[in-house]
């Protein structure tokens, strides 16, 4: 059976993040999903694969888990991969890994007087200054705020473990937005899932080192691909 690969980006960001990791990946057919807070366009050629892999960066692979229940004609997913991403963004209770509620909150707030202040803000401390809008690239600004929001409440954990399906988690040690800690206690105990560090990246993976992550990927997608699996 064939596999392609469907990606999913993050929140403030594009599908031009995935630039890098597509073309270390030429050998699979490529699904793009853009959230359109610049003005982006999807592309999702399903016939070209029997199976499908999506591969969402932050929030996009919450996203990701959403997506075949919200869009007719999307493929069920064979697996899933997940670069610097969680099944919960903000701590919800006083001992769990996750940013704190009133960090987002606040952003929200500020969003709505200075989005490109708060976008600026947060693309910097991600390593993501390079996927900053272009000046002719006017911001969605409720699309944005809508999904700022949603982080704050947002958890897929059940939906996740209802899947049962094969998952590769990508971390970075030095993620300063998803925490080491929040990675190892989204992936560490997770049925069929591997978790792989990489030293650095920060919040970035997929656009940094795309080699890297590349590879661990199409390792991945081999196994995907044996007879009975998926």
């Amino acid at each position: 059976m064939s596999i392609g690969l469907a990606f999913f980006h993050g929140w403030g960001l594009s599908s031009a993040f995935w630039n890098k990791l597509r073309a270390a990946l030429p050998d699979y057919p490529h699904a793009v999903i853009d959230r359109g807070y610049f003005g982006g366009t999807c592309n999702t050629p399903w016939h070209l694969a029997d199976q499908w892999v999506a591969i969402g960066h932050s929030k996009g692979w919450a996203d990701a888990l959403h997506y075949t229940r919200q869009h007719q004609g999307a493929p069920e997913w064979a697996a899933t991969v997940s670069l610097c991403g969680f099944t919960h963004f903000c701590a919800r209770h006083a001992d769990d890994a996750g940013q704190a509620r009133r960090v987002v909150e606040r952003m929200v707030k500020v969003f709505g007087k200075a989005p490109h202040e708060v976008l600026n803000d947060f693309l910097s401390r991600c390593e993501l200054t390079d996927c900053l809008p272009t000046s002719d690239q006017a911001l969605t600004l409720l699309a944005l705020q809508h999904d700022l929001t949603a982080l704050i409440d947002m958890d897929v954990s059940q939906l996740f473990e209802s899947l049962a399906l094969p998952h590769l988690a990508l971390a970075a040690q030095d993620d300063v937005i998803v925490s080491p800690a929040l990675s190892a206690t989204t992936w560490s105990s997770t049925p069929h899932t591997e978790l792989i560090w990489h030293p650095t990246g920060g919040h970035a993976l997929g656009h940094a080192h795309a080699d890297w992550c590349a590879q661990a990927i199409r390792r991945f997608v081999t196994t995907v691909n044996r007879p009975g699996h998926g």
